[in-house]
């Protein structure tokens, strides 16, 4: 019996050795246009609305929703955040929001932490994140419960800064098409140049 337990548990450390310990994922949008990469152990979830471009979850129920809007619907970044903070602040009224001006990707950033009890009587852990790309704003919001948030808190803040932004598939399939001049270049320009007019065709 010790011996089965024994070979148990060294097939077990075999297999962890051999096995990466920490192997990052990909996640990426529906659409193409937007990825996060997160730790080993989180896993891809369905959005919970049409505007969450990606959403993934922890094995410890942490949770992270990326969403991307256009620069054009909003004043400036600051104008995001305090809307993205209202709405957060109605459903958890007691929360005291530390505000930061901070960087993602070398650009403009704004983080917001908020801990609270919720409407419905649970306490989590909230960091919101907006920042810059390019045409558009960022907003990642990640979330755990009051209990593994200080913990999960470090990878939580990091999560932003593995949001990429990258070209949809309808503009890369569009891009060939913008450029038709050189296809439709005429097979012989130097005569057209010179405007000399075609070879006649001998009479049949």
């Amino acid at each position: 019996m010790i011996d089965r337990i024994f070979l148990v548990a060294l097939v077990a450390a075999v297999t962890g050795v051999t096995q990466p310990a920490f192997a990052d994922t990909t996640i990426k949008s529906e659409d193409g246009s937007v990825q996060i990469t997160v730790p080993n152990g989180w896993r891809e979830g369905k959005p919970v609305a049409p505007s969450i471009k990606i959403q993934a979850h922890s094995a410890r129920g942490a949770l992270v929703l990326v969403r991307v809007v256009a620069k054009e619907d909003f004043k400036d970044l600051k104008s995001l955040a305090n809307i993205g903070l209202e709405r957060f602040k109605k459903n958890m009224p007691d929360a005291e929001p530390k505000v930061e001006d901070i960087q993602i990707n070398n650009k403009p950033a704004i983080r917001i932490t908020l801990e609270g009890t919720q409407a419905n009587g649970q306490r989590r852990g909230i960091l919101l994140t907006f920042f810059e790309a390019d045409a558009n704003y960022v907003d990642v919001v990640t979330m755990a419960n009051a209990s593994v948030f200080k913990t999960e808190e470090p990878v939580l803040a990091g999560l932003a800064g593995q949001v990429k932004i990258l070209t949809t598939p309808d503009s890369a399939a569009a891009a060939p098409a913008s450029t038709p001049a050189a296809a439709a270049a005429p097979a012989n320009p130097p005569a057209a140049a010179a405007g000399k007019p075609p070879a006649a065709r001998a009479p049949r």
